[in-house]
């Protein structure tokens, strides 16, 4: 028993000196799949808004670039390399490498580098898929190029070219083949939907890709309205120059019809969420359980009623003149306001709900989190 005693004393004395030791260690040798997920999606959206700044704007003025517009299109393949011959004939061999026309053909390899990457890791397609879908993706870039984003320009604004076509495709075979060697750490997309279900934290910049998303709701349906009511009657009677400019009454009906689009609907539809919130998967909680209608439509319109009026002001005849001007730009200094205050609102409100939400005693939660 003394013996028995002693073993326990000392057992008892080694756990109190080194309490490190009382259990095994926890490890965490894989980074958290949550934060994974978050770097994955950042990248991706980074990526993707730099390849549409870099192949589509700037956007120049219609009337200066169609009277100036020549070449529009290029259709001999290899022609960059003549053309790297003749501005570097006589340079050094790192004048040759830094001169613009080489610069170019390169730039054009890596901006699809990524494309092919992501396509062979996160979509989870082939090689051969991977490189293909690359080479779609320019075909798509370069033809709207060529067809003035598909007839909102009168002329080409850039020139479209094979090369550039050929050389997208040799980046992003660059980004396939490479994939699995720099993009191990990315989940796939068959691991992302193995835990979509899974309810996540209403986080600040969630909410702020929400409303990112939101105000790329209300520019999308502005340029398809724009093209239901002002292109057919551009068809008709064969307009050009100002005279393509939308009339006040089909100003007035995109703006109607926009707020119909991303207000009315989203607000009576469901929940009540947002576009933009939807597609981030958060929902509101009202303090009656479904909220009226006019609390719905009143919480949609606060913030998004004075964007859509001054983005669809700006399209207004003469809105950069006399008091047209004048009232656009109030419309825009209130709207400015407005905007500023929600997104600012976000770090500061209860469940990050804004001020939208709170001036209707709203939350908001993860849609797919079990009702309290």
């Amino acid at each position: 028993m003394d013996r028995t005693r002693r073993r326990h004393g000392d057992l008892l004395r080694r756990a109190r000196t080194h309490p490190a030791r009382a259990g095994p260690p926890i490890r965490s040798d894989v980074p958290p799949a949550r934060a994974r997920r978050r770097r994955c999606e950042h990248l991706r959206s980074i990526y993707a808004v730099a390849l549409v700044a870099y192949t589509l704007l700037p956007l120049p003025d219609e009337r200066a670039n169609c009277a100036t517009a020549h070449g529009a299109l290029e259709l001999v393949p290899g022609h960059s390399i003549g053309d790297i011959a003749r501005e570097t004939a006589g340079f050094s061999v790192l004048s040759t490498l830094t001169s613009h026309a080489f610069l170019q053909v390169v730039l054009n390899v890596v901006l699809f580098i990524p494309f092919g990457a992501i396509a062979r890791r996160y979509w989870n397609r082939g090689l051969g898929v991977s490189i293909l879908l690359g080479a779609l993706a320019s075909l798509l870039i370069e033809s709207t190029q060529y067809t003035g984003i598909w007839g909102l320009y009168e002329c080409a604004y850039r020139v479209a070219d094979v090369d550039d076509v050929i050389t997208n495709t040799m980046g992003a075979a660059i980004g396939a083949l490479i994939a699995p060697m720099v993009l191990g750490w990315m989940p796939s997309a068959r691991a992302l939907r193995a835990t979509r279900d899974r309810a996540r934290p209403v986080t600040v910049w969630r909410r702020w890709f929400g409303m990112v998303l939101d105000a790329v709701a209300v520019n999308l349906s502005i340029t398809v309205l724009s093209l239901v009511f002002v292109v057919p009657r551009v068809l008709l009677t064969g307009a050009t120059g100002t005279a393509n400019d939308p009339t006040l009454a089909e100003v007035l009906s995109i703006g109607a019809g926009t707020v119909v689009l991303v207000i009315v609907l989203p607000a009576l539809i469901g929940g009540g969420a947002s576009i933009g919130q939807r597609l981030v998967w958060l929902t509101p909680e009202w303090p009656d359980g479904r909220g009226s209608a006019l609390r719905r439509l009143y919480r949609g319109s606060i913030v998004a009623l004075p964007y859509i009026a001054i983005t669809t002001a700006a399209q207004t005849p003469d809105a950069t003149s006399g008091l047209a001007q004048t009232i656009v730009g109030v419309v825009g200094l209130l709207s400015a306001i407005i905007v500023t205050v929600a997104v600012v609102s976000v770090p500061f409100t209860r469940t990050r709900r804004g001020v939208s939400y709170a001036s209707v005693g709203a939350e908001l939660r993860d849609a797919r989190a079990p009702r309290p």
